[in-house]
């Protein structure tokens, strides 16, 4: 019988104008497993000067509805690294794991995102999310924000890496308020030839989907350009050995980032436009 979950409570912040969604994921590619490395301290001493200790909490989306466990608790000042085989036996393999640091448990049960923390705006309260085979390990600083759904995705890879026994991948990532589950498809274009259409993939919210960008045919010139009409996410680009000796992990910003003055986001809207037009995706 499917237990039916209360709606939590969220918690009394206080009045400063931002609380933050933000969630760390433990990640997962082929070849190789996830960590995660959460800091008790933040990125700038004027946004936030609480020293407090807080829980870490892990999230995931499971028949529906979100769950949540408190894993630990962290002192002001420390630091501690999650991994993947770590955490395994809580959450099922396909689900897309989430760390957070919050004041307060969360409910163990929900049909809402639970809110993580009150964090910093310049720079955002990060983590350190990596990958690691037994021979090597990269990673990068960042995190994760729920996106609107549906959204959409315009990206290139200029990320390939070309050689022998080199495998290429687009790990989409993608965390929504909603915990049902759904599906987009991703294409990939080549950026100079628009109508010629590289591949297409399924992939998933509130996870992480794998897209292989071998037997695409490019060559070290070429620039494709990956979109998607229903999901939005963030793209990452994964290149490893076969034997897993050399890992490599790369993450574009989304077109607004590269607009200075005026709008952004409508500047993104109207690059959007023009590609999916130029795309035949209108």
């Amino acid at each position: 019988m499917r237990r039916r979950c209360r709606q939590p409570v969220q918690p009394v912040v206080g009045t400063r104008k931002r609380l933050t969604m933000s969630f760390y994921p433990v990640l997962a590619a082929p070849g190789s497993t996830g960590q995660t490395t959460l800091y008790n301290f933040p990125p700038n001493n004027w946004e936030d000067m609480r020293k407090e200790r807080r829980l870490v909490n892990l999230t995931w989306a499971q028949d529906g509805v979100w769950r949540s466990v408190t894993l630990d608790e962290l002192a002001f000042g420390a630091m501690q690294t999650y991994t993947r085989g770590g955490i395994a036996s809580l959450v099922p393999d396909d689900a897309l794991p989430l760390l957070s640091l919050a004041s307060t448990p969360f409910h163990d049960c929900s049909e809402s995102l639970p809110a993580g923390m009150q964090g910093t705006n310049m720079p955002n309260w990060r983590a350190t999310l990596g990958l690691v085979s037994p021979l090597a390990s990269t990673c990068y600083q960042g995190e994760l924000d729920p996106f609107p759904a549906p959204g959409s995705l315009l990206t290139f890879a200029p990320f390939i890496q070309f050689g022998a026994g080199i495998e290429n991948y687009m790990l989409l990532m993608n965390l929504e308020k909603n915990p049902k589950t759904r599906t987009s498809t991703v294409e990939i274009y080549d950026s100079v030839k628009p109508a010629r259409r590289l591949g297409s993939f399924e992939v998933r919210n509130n996870a992480v989907s794998a897209v292989s960008l071998d037997g695409l045919g490019l060559g070290a010139e070429d620039l494709p350009v990956v979109i998607c009409k229903g999901m939005s996410g963030i793209p990452l680009y994964f290149s490893k050995t076969c034997d897993g000796a050399y890992l490599s992990l790369e993450h574009t910003h989304p077109p607004a980032s590269y607009v200075i003055h005026g709008n952004r986001w409508d500047a993104q809207r109207i690059l959007k436009s023009n590609w999916f037009a130029k795309l035949g995706q209108t």
